[in-house]
């Protein structure tokens, strides 16, 4: 049901108008910022096009066999397509990208595929599945071309698209240029720059927006009905309408990186570069891509934070517990906030690129000392 997702309600309104007047287009990109419920829109529309008890207002049933077979990632008339590890089971016969899995690859896919079914917000993370497989593109032309089951559409999600291989997307186009009339391709991702313009043009393209603070403290309240007030108000804040950011942030050890980080900046507008070098390798520490960037997101926070509190814009201040400090900072240190917050920026793209995280964690905190310095 529609009610299964947070906020977008123009993007549900494009889909059901979409669907009441029957034109339905043969690919769709849905596209916006990481975390907003693009795969799970994607996997609503899926089921309300091919739910068995649609009601007046395109409102799937969510209990008849498609809508849970669809919402359990398991029915023959919907695919879920992701990025899986470059390892393969050598000389197998099978045109399955799955079934070429090792043993581990293939349990952790399990695993992951089993909490996005329950939950389609999840952020599905597969060690060293950097690309969209060939082989997965292959299945897809295997499948779409053979008759689907009478009267449903047969609908491939091909989730962060801009993982697509350069091989990978040329042969997708090539689906795209002639789609089957009872096909749907649902392209979702947060890099819609990095995809080839011949696939682009193939797609209708549908954008969603960040969320609201009033759809964050929504969800929040909904998942984790334990916190406070107080506590939902600064996680919504940091989420910055990302359900993805937010459940990071809940899930991690956020306040102890954040001190961390406000130590390290003082380390840089100091010049203490032992004491820095130390801290670096804290944030290093396992070598997790998504704990370096956002340790980066949390130095961007904190600069939009000093330019509000500097303004006396108290209102829209993010790290609202932290007035103290931030106080401290703006009073001791001098630094080129707006240069510093495009820093930060360039530095997560790269890391979005596939650069080396260690590498541009090293390089980001080097700049810093030419923006950030001691009174």
């Amino acid at each position: 049901m529609w009610e299964n997702i947070t906020g977008q309600t123009s993007v549900i309104n494009i889909l059901k108008n979409i669907a009441k007047s029957n034109k339905l287009a043969h690919s769709y990109i849905f596209f916006g910022p990481e975390g907003v419920g693009k795969d799970a829109v994607a996997i609503e529309f899926a089921k309300m096009l091919n739910c068995d008890n649609l009601t007046e207002d395109y409102e799937p049933c969510d209990n008849c066999r498609s809508c849970r077979s669809i919402k359990a990632l398991s029915s023959s008339e919907f695919k879920f397509i992701t990025a899986l590890p470059t390892a393969e089971i050598e000389n197998d016969k099978s045109d399955s990208p799955i079934d070429k899995l090792t043993k581990d690859d293939y349990e952790i896919y399990l695993s992951e595929l089993a909490v996005k079914s329950s939950d389609p917000y999840h952020k599905i993370v597969i060690p060293r599945a950097n690309f969209i497989r060939i082989d997965s593109i292959r299945q897809i032309k295997k499948e779409v071309y053979l008759t689907g089951t009478r009267g449903k559409k047969k609908i491939f999600l091909i989730s962060n698209c801009d993982k697509l291989s350069s091989v990978s997307a040329n042969s997708l186009l090539k689906i795209l240029e002639d789609p089957p009339g009872n096909s749907l391709m649902i392209l979702t991702t947060s890099r819609l720059n990095s995809l080839p313009a011949t696939i682009i043009g193939r797609c209708q393209k549908i954008k969603f927006s960040y969320l609201t603070p009033k759809d964050t403290k929504f969800y929040i309240k909904n998942k984790y009905p334990e916190l406070t007030e107080k506590e939902i108000e600064f996680y919504s804040r940091m989420s910055e309408g990302s359900i993805t950011r937010l459940k990071e942030i809940i899930d991690s050890d956020y306040i102890e990186i954040r001190d961390l980080m406000v130590e390290m900046l003082r380390s840089v507008a100091t010049r203490k570069n032992a004491k820095l070098q130390n801290e670096i390798k804290l944030i290093l520490e396992g070598k997790n891509k998504d704990r370096i960037k956002q340790f980066l997101q949390m130095i961007q926070v904190w600069f939009r934070d000093v330019i509000y509190y500097s303004q006396n814009n108290k209102d829209k201040i993010i790290n609202s517990d932290q007035t103290e400090t931030l106080d401290k900072f703006v009073r001791n240190i001098e630094s080129d906030n707006h240069s510093v917050i495009r820093l930060i920026e360039n530095s997560i793209e790269l890391i979005n690129m596939n650069i080396n995280p260690e590498s541009v964690l090293n390089k980001t905190m080097h700049e810093l000392q030419s923006k950030v310095i001691q009174h």
